[in-house]
């Protein structure tokens, strides 16, 4: 499939799923939408799960850039770590992000393979990359880290706490970003922060 032809695809997907889910979404809303055949969306993805899970793939990698970027290595301990919340923070406001959550959660039941999907690749780099932070940190002295992996959930659940399931349940809330970003950071180093404390001084 030229490349033009397999992007019309999964836009046109992208679309019919996140309207009317998986179990909504019908083969020939999709290449209706993609301006394609359907013998066209057929020979490349011969059953509308694997479209699913493509496109559940793609949005997830699309999604996770954003926090996967690289920190600013001259900010100090607690900058880089409230730039990292405002990360997290800024993608459970994204309409797109919570959309993808929503759909993956409706078809979780019908296709169980989309949950593992989405975790494969979303969460799952983004706490990878929140660990070998925690570890750099903790090496430096700022952090008193001994199980990075749970410390990464602590600090990801303390950054969406309170936003995520209103935002799924698309209840309104005023939300001040930053100030969000900075209090999870004051949570976690309650619980993590070593006893270099001039290192997070405000």
């Amino acid at each position: 499939m030229p490349v033009r032809k397999m992007a019309d695809v999964m836009i046109g997907a992208r679309k019919v799923f996140f309207r009317c889910g998986y179990e909504g979404a019908t083969v020939d809303a999709i290449a209706a939408e993609g301006k394609v055949s359907k013998a066209t969306l057929y020979s490349y993805y011969p059953t509308k799960e694997q479209l699913f899970l493509s496109v559940i793939e793609s949005e997830c990698g699309r999604l996770a850039d954003e926090i996967l970027r690289p920190l600013i290595a001259s900010l100090e301990p607690r900058a880089q770590l409230e730039e990292l919340a405002l990360r997290m923070v800024d993608l459970t406001l994204d309409d797109t992000y919570i959309r993808l959550l929503r759909t993956c959660v409706g078809a979780s039941e019908a296709l169980p393979d989309a949950g593992e999907v989405y975790f494969a690749a979303g969460p799952k780099p983004a706490r990878e990359l929140v660990g070998r932070i925690l570890e750099r940190l903790t090496r430096e002295g700022a952090l008193d880290v001994d199980d990075v992996r749970r410390a990464s959930d602590h600090f990801i659940h303390l950054c969406v706490s309170g936003l995520l399931m209103p935002r799924l349940l698309a209840v309104k809330r005023a939300v001040h970003r930053e100030k969000h970003a900075r209090e999870a950071v004051a949570a976690f180093l309650r619980l993590y922060g070593s006893g270099h404390r001039d290192k997070f001084s405000d």
